[in-house]
Order: structure tokens, then sequence, then C-alpha cells
């Protein structure tokens, strides 16, 4: 198994792209914390899902919750060897009509919130040896999109980040990278699934023909995650079906 015995917090990790990579890494034998806001989501993944597993309530963008749940991790398993940043928002609006309040928003959880999990889960890291930080971005942090500055600029800045951290902990044995999804079918991208004329439109883009799947990102995340991908650090991946190749 890729990941035996190894601990891994996911951050959004009740739905989407967070739940699939829970049950990958507890497929290779990983022990998988889930962190999220919805404590009935929560209950839910891990009653669906077999293996080690830590639910954790909380919120990416309050300190105590982050120190909750880095304390809890290592009260149950003693480590902490995998990080995935997934938990994010977008909000959508034009620039000059844009409020300050959405604005800070989505920077406060696509950007500051993973810069304080990352900070609190270093030391364990470093105390390990080494590590890997993965960091789900998205190839809106490459191209942009109208009428989504804060979420371009969040996950843009997101990149920069990985790679300032691969820099500066790569002698201590931990690996950051960026994953940058194209449109992945998720409970958070459904509503504007639902505008058949847009998606319509948008998959000429898709060279691949098709749009992601949470699964997708997942295996992308089990490659950096494991011994697989160790000289590979400071990279942002694109899993987009070929669209930013367009």
């Amino acid at each position: 198994m890729k990941l035996a015995k190894k601990t891994v917090i996911i951050t959004g990790g009740a739905t989407g792209i967070g739940r699939a990579c829970a049950e990958t890494f507890l497929e290779e034998g990983g022990q998988v914390v889930l962190f999220g806001r919805r404590q009935d989501r929560l209950d839910e993944t891990r009653k669906a899902l077999t293996g080690d597993i830590l639910t954790v309530c909380g919120d990416i963008t309050v300190e105590a919750d982050i120190d909750r749940l880095v304390d809890e991790t290592l009260a149950k398993f003693g480590r902490v060897d995998i990080l995935v940043n997934n938990a994010g928002t977008f909000a959508m609006a034009p620039v000059h009509e844009m409020d300050t309040t959405e604005w800070d928003r989505v920077l406060d959880i696509n950007l500051r919130g993973v810069f304080l999990l990352t900070r609190r889960v270093l030391p364990a890291m470093l105390e390990n040896n080494g590590g890997s930080l993965i960091h789900i971005s998205s190839i809106l942090g490459m191209i942009a999109a109208p009428q989504m500055a804060a979420y371009n600029a969040s996950k843009a800045a997101l990149t920069q980040f990985s790679r300032s951290l691969a820099v500066e902990y790569g002698p201590q044995g931990i690996r950051s990278n960026t994953i940058c999804p194209g449109l992945i079918e998720t409970e958070m991208t459904a509503d504007l699934m639902s505008n058949k004329e847009f998606t319509t439109e948008l998959a000429k883009r898709y060279p691949i023909g098709r749009f992601g799947k949470p699964e997708d990102v997942a295996s992308a995340c089990l490659f950096f995650a494991s011994d697989e991908s160790s000289f590979i650090t400071g990279t942002a991946l694109p899993v987009d079906g070929g669209c930013t190749a367009n």
C-alpha cells in the first residue's frame, strides 16, 4: 500500500474532491482526518467509508479550530505526514460591483486559511523529517475567468505560496505541490453545471471530451502524497482534460 500508516489531513473532506481523496487514501492504507464545517456531512462520510478515520468539525479561518484539528490528529495518530488543503469557495461579480466582505471571504478561505493550517502542521512534519503538502488550486490560478477576480487571485496566490514552501522546506524533506483542476462535477459546481447552454459551450474547450470527476483529482493527490513523487516539489499540475493546452 502506498500510504501505509501515513496520516493525512484533508480540509473540505466531507464532500466532492475531499471525500474522493479520503476514499482513495484509505484504500492505500492511510489514516485519514477529515475537517469541515458541517458535522452532519462529516458523519455521513465517516459512515460511508471504511478504515482509520477521524472527523473534526471546524472553520478553516478560525485559528482555535485549526489548533483543535491538529491537536486531535496528533492525539489519535501521533503524526501528520500529508496535508491536502482542499477547502475553498468562490464568488461571482464584476470587480466594480464586488462587495468588500465577499472579496475578504474568498481570500480568507482560499488563502489565509491555507496559510494558518499549513503553519500549524509544519512543526509536526519537521519533527517527522518530512511530509507532503498538497494544495488544491484551479486552472483559474493560471488563466482568468470574468467576474471571478477574487477566486482567480486567491488561486494564483496559492500556487505561489506552494512554491515558496517547496523552496523553504525542501531541505527538511517536506514537499509542496499544487493541483489545478479544471471544471470538476461536485456540489459546489452543481448550479453552474445546470446551465446546459453554458456547459455545452465550455465543453468545447476540453479536448478530452468531458469535465472532471472528483476521482480524477484524488488520483493526482495520491501521486503527490506517495513516494512515487519523491523528487517532485514546487510544481503546479493541471488536471483539466487539456483545457489549458488550448
